[in-house]
């Protein structure tokens, strides 16, 4: 992930009450090239883990979770940030959510 924190040292912006302000590259500009990098490296570092689906939540990380399911094979689903009211009698809860913690490169 060093592709990604060299662009957000040099193209990233701390604004107040520490909010990273990334536009110019993930949220309202996305850059194709990059987003694929990091799908490719998330591929390398969970290449021993069965996956079966990228979970990744609305807005930020619907592109670098697209690009990672591309490179796994895999399906992506996003969680929104609120509920969707007509959708209420086809809800359901979890029990149990396996998550991993992406090791530091």
């Amino acid at each position: 992930m060093k592709l990604l924190e060299d662009r957000i040292k040099r193209d990233g912006e701390v604004l107040d009450g520490d909010v990273l302000k990334i536009n110019s590259f993930l949220n309202h500009q996305v850059d194709p090239k990059l987003m694929m990098q990091v799908g490719e490296e998330f591929k390398r570092l969970f290449a021993d883990e069965k996956i079966d689906k990228i979970l990744t939540c609305e807005a930020s990380g619907i592109a670098p979770g697209i690009m990672t399911a591309y490179q796994l094979g895999v399906p992506m689903v996003f969680a929104r940030k609120k509920p969707i009211t007509w959708l209420a009698p086809f809800s359901t809860s979890l029990s149990a959510v396996r998550t991993n913690v992406v090791p530091r490169v």
